[in-house]
This record gives structure tokens, C-alpha cells and sequence, in this order.
């Protein structure tokens, strides 16, 4: 497989091709506002299971969803109770969020207790990436499963690198760790990672 990376703004010629490629079910690298991440387009399983082998990961740890909004989370989980994800936050760093009552059409995404988890990326570039494949993107660190977490490009190994169908490599202030995690469980909010 050929690898294609793009280290600047995309136009859009280049934009459209990353979505044709995600689209098809290609594996993207990407930075977000936390690490460096392998994604795909969440909707097709087939990608999904992908970026687990790729990443040697085990498919009972499911992978963070990015939406570019909120308002798409009754997309993929059945009885939002919306007061409860009015969360105070960092508008930088937003948190994951471990829902419980994923859609079973999305079981793939969804752990054993059919909790699926969601970030709202602030980062512009991939709210328009997410809001064009008309799908949540999933985020996992761009490492194998165990190593350390990818805070650069140079960080992430030459084996997922070239294992991928597009890098893409725009500006974006990143905290260098991992989103901190809170589950809902019952309308109550539980702190997993500050």
C-alpha cells in the first residue's frame, strides 16, 4: 500500500481526495488536540476492524468516536439525557464521554456493556472532515496497543506509518497526553481519567 501525507493545508483538491479515501474505507493518521491518531470513518466496520489489527489492540477495548457537534450524538446512542452531558469543560481539551445505550447498529463501536464513547474535537480541520464523511471519525492513538503515546509525527513508529492510506499534517495545539475520560452511568457522571 502506498502511503500518501500531506504536511500542510489541504486545498481542495487534496481535501476532497482524504474524503473519497475515507469514504472507501481508508485509514487516515492525523494530530488532535490531545496525541497523534489513527482514524477511519466510524460507520464502516470493516475500516474498524482495520485500525485493531493495525494497532494489535483487542476488540473488547473500543475506540473513541470524534464528532464535530453534540447535537449528532442521537445518531449512535438511544436516550440522551442532555442535561447530563452539559458538562463543565475545557473548550480546548474537551473530554471523552462514555455513553451508555449505543444504537445496536453501532454495536461494533461498543463495549461488552454497550457504552460507546464520544470527543467533540474543537480542532476546525476535523469538524470538516467529520461533518463531509457524514460520520463520527474514530480516534485511537497512533502507536502500537501498550507503547507510548505519539505527542509528535516522530514519535509514531514507520510500521503504521507506511501502514496507512493518508497523514495528514495541519497546525493544531496539542496537549501532547490523552483526553481525560468521564462515563455516564445511571444520569451520574464518573471521573475515569482527569
Amino acid at each position: 500500500m502506498s502511503t500518501t501525507a500531506y504536511y500542510k493545508k489541504l486545498d481542495k483538491s487534496e481535501f476532497d481526495s482524504v474524503i473519497n479515501i475515507i469514504n472507501k474505507g481508508g485509514i487516515i493518521i492525523y494530530p488532535t488536540e490531545t496525541i497523534w491518531a489513527i482514524g477511519c470513518k466510524s460507520t464502516i466496520k470493516k475500516s474498524v476492524l482495520k485500525v485493531y489489527e493495525l494497532k494489535k489492540r483487542s476488540h473488547n477495548m473500543p475506540f473513541i468516536n470524534l464528532l464535530d457537534h453534540s447535537n449528532n450524538l442521537s445518531k449512535y446512542i438511544n436516550h440522551i439525557n442532555f442535561k447530563v452531558i452539559d458538562i463543565e469543560q475545557e473548550p480546548n481539551f474537551p473530554p471523552t464521554i462514555i455513553y451508555p445505550n449505543c444504537k445496536k447498529e453501532y454495536s461494533f463501536l461498543s463495549n461488552d456493556l454497550n457504552e460507546i464513547s464520544f470527543r467533540v474535537t474543537p480542532v476546525p480541520e476535523l469538524k470538516k472532515i467529520i461533518k463531509s464523511i457524514n460520520s463520527p471519525l474514530i480516534s485511537t492513538s497512533a502507536n502500537l496497543s501498550g507503547d507510548s503515546f505519539p505527542k509528535t509525527i516522530d514519535n509514531i513508529s514507520s510500521s503504521i506509518l507506511n501502514a496507512v492510506d493518508v497523514i495528514i499534517n495541519f497546525d493544531v495545539k496539542s496537549s501532547g497526553k490523552p483526553s481525560s475520560v468521564i462515563k455516564i452511568n445511571k444520569d451520574q457522571i464518573e471521573y475515569l481519567r482527569k
